[in-house]
């Protein structure tokens, strides 16, 4: 009796554990208006740790929790609408194929003048030595966010971004860079509706986005960010300074902001007014 009642109980706790961990698929593809693939995309629960990204055609696969059903999946995509769906209502759908709508946006005026223009950084453009922020994505297939708030005091036009990198792994990564607004202290709504990604080597150093020819024009405090798009790369390590504030870290798309304890992050950008 005893070792049928173990059995049972083992039994039991199986079927429990099980269903804890029971994870629904859910697969599709990405794509615009004219039904061309969107790569890159972020795929996510706002605010949780939870996300994907895209490849170059469009496809993603995400696994959620049996548990978060009932949450709400949304697609993003620089320059398109946001859209999302209750998870149960995709459980049952195979082939997924996620439309995403243009998103109307204005173009910021552009003044000629006649006056010398002066360049001028903006942000932490030193370390601590022995200060790093390691980070690294919830998922293989999901991003990690790098950012620091920066102050305009007048309109300018941003030349370049940088930030400092410990890891030397040699391999290639790709990197979208992100301008958002400041809201709450906090990164918020996106600024430039670009897609500016950058392909290089993870190496020890300043690694620089050029920005010469791609005309942003901020008149406000900013958020500039450096987003590691999925790669083999399992942790990256940045160069931080002791006392710096106003940076912050998220290691999923759609994810929770937080910010960096150890330090702020060394990440300036070259602004030109």
């Amino acid at each position: 009796m005893r070792n049928l009642l173990t059995l049972l109980f083992i039994q039991l706790l199986g079927l429990i554990t099980s269903t804890a961990f029971c994870q629904v698929l859910i697969v599709g593809e990405i794509k615009d208006q004219k039904k061309e693939p969107l790569p890159y995309a972020n795929i996510g629960i706002k605010g949780g740790k939870l996300g994907a990204v895209s490849t170059l055609d469009g496809k993603f696969s995400i696994s959620i929790p049996d548990s978060l059903r009932n949450d709400t999946l949304t697609f993003r995509s620089i320059g398109f609408k946001d859209k999302s769906y209750v998870i149960n209502t995709l459980l049952n759908k195979k082939d997924l194929e996620v439309i995403l709508e243009d998103k109307v946006t204005s173009l910021a005026e552009v003044r000629i003048t006649n006056t010398k223009l002066k360049q001028y950084k903006l942000g932490i453009t030193g370390r601590t030595p022995m200060i790093s922020i390691p980070g690294r994505s919830y998922q293989k297939n999901d991003v990690l966010e790098q950012a620091r708030i920066l102050h305009l005091k007048k309109p300018a036009k941003i030349i370049n971004a940088n930030i400092f990198l410990l890891s030397q792994s040699k391999k290639e990564v790709s990197v979208r860079l992100n301008f958002y607004a400041v809201e709450n202290g906090m990164p918020g709504k996106r600024l430039v509706e670009k897609s500016i990604i950058r392909k290089s080597i993870l190496d020890k150093g300043w690694f620089r986005i050029d920005l010469k020819d791609e005309d942003i024009f901020l008149d406000e405090d900013f958020v500039v960010s450096f987003e590691f798009l999925p790669s083999t790369q399992q942790a990256i390590f940045f160069a931080a300074k002791i006392g710096a504030a106003d940076s912050f870290l998220r290691s999923s798309s759609l994810g929770v902001w937080r910010k960096n304890a150890v330090g702020g992050c060394s990440i300036f950008v070259t602004a030109e007014r």
